[in-house]
Parts: C-alpha cells; sequence; structure tokens
C-alpha cells in the first residue's frame, strides 16, 4: 500500500488590469496562503482601484490561483 504525502497548494496572486481594449498582468506574487479578501486588501492598499465582480480564483490539484482585477491607473 502506498501513501501519497498530500501538500497544500500554492497560492499564485495576480493584479491584472482591465482596461476598455485590453488587459495586461501588473504583478504576480507566490504564497503559501491567501483568500480573495486579502488580495483584494493588498491590491487597495497598493492604491489600485478593484473591480469586484471580475476577480476571481480558480483551484487545481497544485495551485490555485486568485485574479484581482483593477481599473486603469
Amino acid at each position: 500500500m502506498r501513501i501519497k504525502m498530500v501538500q497544500e497548494p500554492i497560492v499564485f496572486v495576480d493584479i491584472i488590469e482591465v482596461g476598455e481594449h485590453y488587459t495586461e498582468k501588473l504583478i504576480t506574487t507566490k504564497t503559501n496562503c491567501c483568500s480573495m479578501e486579502d488580495a483584494q486588501k493588498d491590491a487597495r492598499d497598493a492604491g489600485y482601484q478593484v473591480i469586484d465582480e471580475l476577480c476571481s480564483v480558480v483551484p487545481t490539484m497544485h495551485e490555485i490561483r486568485i485574479t484581482v482585477a483593477v481599473e486603469p491607473e
């Protein structure tokens, strides 16, 4: 019988600028633990205007990707 070690997934947080006709990745960070609320708060603290309805969390087997959409500066 095999015992498979399960490790916590890595969390990637992407801050994406969403314009009228474009998107641009501004920042990607890698962490061990983060929630959507924490990621949005960090983006607001950095001076970005967060677009709540375009933010998302995508979990997979090996990672969790949190996308925080922000308005252009």
